[in-house]
């Protein structure tokens, strides 16, 4: 699902992304994913906050690894436990750790969608200029904010009316500038962003209470698929009708309780929806060869019926009382078309003719 117009952009900031953990990051980063893919915000990163975030594993572990490049420690190490450790020199240590923790960095940010941008678009005379005038992230005699000002630089040029942004950063050289700007906000930690963006997250009992409430979620489930159409995997097969007879919730993967009164819960979940399928294919098993054409052409069209299980990763929107407890599923959403092609051959059908 796209995110909408006005849905915030978040730009995670270098000491936030390693508050998180090592790649692929801890419970923040999971958060995080699950509104990207609920469409409630849309995160964007720089090429240079990567390299730093690496940059910062990399010299930890680097660091830790103290002499190993030595022939003095790899003799004794050999000596002592029987293992050989290769001859590398330090520089190609370093290189080589540094790049394992930015391809892990990369991949995590693109579990989040992310979009990059190249801090080598802002022009370099806009930082100077600002530099010169003492303005921005150079207030009061700062010269060492070069980075952050290219960084800050690359946001400004994305965040609008439409697209505003969220900086999410606990270095307090971001508060100025961002206050300075009418489309972008500063929140200081992960539980500001969650602030800021008016959610919190629903206690785990809304599991029990979805159970109770299951035949809502087959007839909406069943309303969704109407919408979604299923394929079957075999050449030229149709799929006449759906029915969704029994929903199953594999699993809950977040819900968040909006903090404005009256607003609903939204879950994020992976569900099963047991379906049964009327379809139509070609006769293939009974087709002719035409050889001069060198295709199959079906004399007869088989006809069937079939139970099927149905993977699904859904959002569901929940109404609120007064007191914010959950009163009604107001409308589920598919979260993505993976579930689309379905498979007719294998099993048994209900019955075919």
């Amino acid at each position: 699902m796209a995110a909408m117009p006005n849905t915030p952009k978040v730009f995670l900031d270098a000491n936030i992304l390693i508050s998180a953990g090592k790649p692929p990051g801890g419970p923040e980063i999971t958060r995080v994913r699950n509104l990207v893919e609920a469409s409630l915000i849309s995160v964007v990163t720089t090429d240079h906050t990567l390299i730093e975030v690496a940059k910062h594993f990399a010299t930890h572990d680097f660091e830790a690894l103290g002499d190993v490049t030595t022939a003095q420690v790899r003799k004794l190490v050999e000596q002592h436990l029987g293992v050989t450790i290769p001859e590398v020199k330090k520089a190609d240590l370093k290189a080589k750790i540094r790049k394992g923790y930015l391809d892990q960095v990369n991949a995590m940010m693109a579990s989040l969608k992310a979009s990059q941008l190249s801090v080598d678009d802002v022009k370099a005379s806009t930082v100077l200029s600002a530099y010169s005038a003492g303005q921005g992230f150079f207030d009061h005699g700062k010269k060492d904010q070069f980075p952050d000002a290219f960084i800050f630089e690359s946001l400004k040029a994305q965040a609008s009316q439409d697209q505003p942004i969220i900086v999410v950063s606990a270095d307090k050289d971001f508060t100025k500038p961002s206050a300075d700007e009418p489309f972008i906000t500063l929140a200081s930690s992960w539980s500001a962003l969650f602030d800021e963006l008016k959610l919190e997250y629903q206690d785990a009992d809304i599991d029990d209470w979805l159970d109770e409430h299951a035949d809502d979620l087959i007839s909406l489930t069943d309303e969704e698929m109407d919408g979604w159409g299923l394929q079957g995997e075999i050449e030229d097969s149709e799929i006449e009708e759906s029915d969704v007879t029994g929903v199953k919730i594999d699993r809950v993967t977040a819900a968040f309780k909006p903090t404005t009164k009256g607003d609903p819960i939204l879950v994020l979940a992976e569900i099963t929806a047991t379906t049964v399928v009327t379809y139509n294919h070609p006769d293939w098993d009974n087709a002719s060869y035409d050889s001069e054409d060198g295709v199959l052409i079906p004399w007869d069209t088989v006809s069937g019926q079939k139970e099927i299980d149905i993977q699904i990763d859904v959002s569901l929107t929940i109404s609120v009382d007064e007191d914010g407890n959950p009163v009604k599923i107001e409308e589920i959403n598919f979260r993505n078309d993976d579930f689309v092609w379905i498979t007719l051959q294998a099993g048994m059908d209900i019955y075919d003719y």
